[in-house]
C-alpha cells in the first residue's frame, strides 16, 4: 500500500485534485472533513476544546469556527494548543484509514491496480503534524500563485482581509524542504482543468 499526502497552501486547489482522484477510483481521506466529524462526534475532544477555548466554542454539530479562528489567527500559542489537542485524534483516524480493508472489490475490472494499491490523505498543514508525515511514502504539493489563491478564497465568500490573513498564516507551511526524506511531487493548479488532469495522469503513471 502506497500512502500519499496531498497538500498545498489555502486556495491552491488540493481538494480539486482529491476529487479528480476519487473520480478515478482512488480512496482519498479529506483531513479537514475528518476533523469536523471529530469535532461533532468525539466527546473527549470536545471536552478538551471547551476546557481551553471555553464552552462557547462548541455547537451541537461541531465547533464555532469563527470564534476559534479569531483566537488562533491572533495568537500563535492558541494555534499551537489547538493543534496539540486535535492532531492526536486526527492521526489515529488517518492510521485507521490506511489500515482498513479496502472497500473496493479487488476483482473489479473497473478499478485499476494503482487505485487498489494507493491511498491518499488530503491535508493543509502536514508540516505541523509530523506524526502524519511519518506515515506517508510521498507528498504531492499543489501550487498556485498568491493572486489566484486570493481570488478563489474571496469567491468562496471570505472577505479580502480574511483571505489575506489565512494566506499569511500558512505562508511557507508547504515548502518541500519541510519534508526531508520524503519523495516530493509538485502539481501546478492555476485554473486550467485539462492542465491539472494532464499532470495528474503523468504522476499516476
Amino acid at each position: 500500500m502506497v500512502k500519499i499526502g496531498i497538500t498545498g497552501s489555502i486556495g491552491s486547489g488540493k481538494s480539486f485534485v482529491g476529487e479528480l482522484l476519487r473520480e478515478r477510483g482512488f480512496r482519498v481521506l479529506d483531513a479537514d472533513r475528518q476533523v469536523h466529524e471529530l469535532y461533532r462526534d468525539s466527546k473527549e475532544l470536545r471536552a478538551k476544546l471547551a476546557e481551553f477555548f471555553g464552552e462557547a466554542c462548541l455547537t451541537p454539530t461541531g465547533v464555532n469556527s469563527a470564534l476559534i479562528a479569531d483566537r488562533v489567527f491572533a495568537d500563535d500559542k492558541a494555534r499551537e494548543k489547538l493543534e496539540q489537542i486535535v492532531y492526536p485524534y486526527l492521526t489515529a483516524a488517518v492510521k485507521k484509514f490506511f489500515e482498513a480493508d479496502s472497500e473496493m472489490s479487488k476483482d473489479s475490472a473497473e478499478v485499476t491496480d494503482a487505485a487498489k494499491n494507493c491511498r491518499f490523505v488530503e491535508a493543509a498543514l502536514f508540516s505541523r503534524a509530523p506524526q502524519l508525515v511519518e506515515m506517508l511514502d510521498e507528498l504531492w504539493i499543489v501550487e498556485a500563485s498568491e493572486n489566484v489563491r486570493l481570488h478563489r478564497l474571496v469567491a468562496r465568500g471570505l472577505s479580502e482581509r480574511d483571505a489575506s490573513r489565512r494566506i499569511e498564516n500558512q505562508r511557507g507551511a508547504c515548502a518541500p524542504e519541510l519534508f526531508p526524506g520524503k519523495r516530493i511531487r509538485l502539481l501546478t493548479n492555476d485554473g486550467d482543468r485539462s492542465c491539472v488532469e494532464s499532470q495528474l495522469e503523468e504522476m499516476l503513471r
